[in-house]
């Protein structure tokens, strides 16, 4: 039988010297992030800086440390969704978010 020798069958082997490949150093999964929308408008992705930073809850702490309320706050799976009336408050959530989501 054929071996692939650099995908190996999908499993990643611990190696002694560089650790797991599918992982960050962190010990969090590749894959630790959350999809915000604001209005059903994709802003950006959330990504876990380090375990217990809060997941999907810190974009709402970020939010109420801005001042912001009155808007309704849902995570479903991977996605956060949130949905403001005000349009005077939902351009400034959505800018605020953008660049929270960028540097973060």
């Amino acid at each position: 039988m054929w071996r692939d020798s650099w995908n190996n069958f999908g499993y990643t082997p611990y190696n002694p010297f560089w650790g797991r490949t599918d992982q960050e150093d962190d010990g969090r999964e590749a894959n630790d992030f959350y999809r915000v929308f604001v209005n059903g408008e994709y802003i950006g992705d959330k990504l876990s800086v380090a375990q217990g930073d809060g997941g999907s809850h810190a974009v709402q702490d970020y939010l109420e440390s801005r001042g912001f309320s009155g808007y309704d706050f849902k995570t479903e799976d991977r996605d956060v969704h949130i949905h403001a009336e005000d349009r005077s408050q939902l351009e400034d959530i959505k800018r605020h978010l953008s660049v929270y989501l960028s540097i973060r």
